[in-house]
């Protein structure tokens, strides 16, 4: 393909799909961009798949936690189980956004 054609066919594309998530909240959200995409079924599939995997960690990590009226995880789990549960408290779904390009 020429050089030409790239461009062109570059230009043509005028909306792009960019899939994320979002960790921690309020002031303290940070934003992972994971890609971006020309075409809404790839970046829909992705955050299906990125959904369901993590409602699955999300549901297993919970039967660590203690039970009680704050959120936080059994002592004898702390040691090997804190990092990945921590993670997945803070961690929000996966969604895309739809951007236009100029």
């Amino acid at each position: 393909m020429s050089i030409r054609k790239t461009i062109t066919k570059t230009i043509d594309m005028k909306t792009m799909y960019l899939v994320k998530y979002t960790t921690g909240s309020y002031e303290n959200e940070e934003t992972t961009y994971v890609f971006c995409t020309s075409k809404k079924s790839t970046a829909t599939k992705y955050c299906t798949r990125f959904n369901k995997l993590f409602d699955k960690w999300y549901k297993y990590y919970k039967k660590y936690e203690s039970v009680g009226g704050l959120c936080w995880m059994k002592e004898e789990y702390g040691k090997k189980y804190y990092l990945r549960w921590y993670y997945l408290r803070r961690t929000n779904r996966c969604y895309w956004e739809q951007i236009e390009i100029r």
